[in-house]
């Protein structure tokens, strides 16, 4: 039971650390940065010339989140029961 309850702390974070936005502003430059720990995706709002509505996804770094979180969350339940459980 304890194993599952870590386990599915670590996928919401996943989750969350997967879709979280983080908002990054220059004078001229206006940018919505997404992924954790590598970004995978940037939503382009503003530019010098005026407001856009862009996005550029880097397949790569998407593939290589989803295998750093969903291989925690895997192993999670070996971390538990190796080192918390005792």
């Amino acid at each position: 039971m304890r194993k599952t309850v870590y386990q599915a702390a670590v996928a919401l974070l996943a989750l969350a650390a997967l879709i979280y936005g983080r908002p990054v502003s220059f004078p001229d430059n206006v940018h919505t940065t997404h992924g954790l720990p590598l970004t995978w995706g940037v939503h382009q709002l503003v530019t010098i010339v005026g407001p856009v509505d862009t996005w550029r996804v880097n397949l790569v770094n998407l593939a290589l989140d989803l295998v750093f979180w969903f291989g925690l969350v895997i192993i999670t339940p070996v971390l538990v029961e190796r080192y918390i459980s005792k």
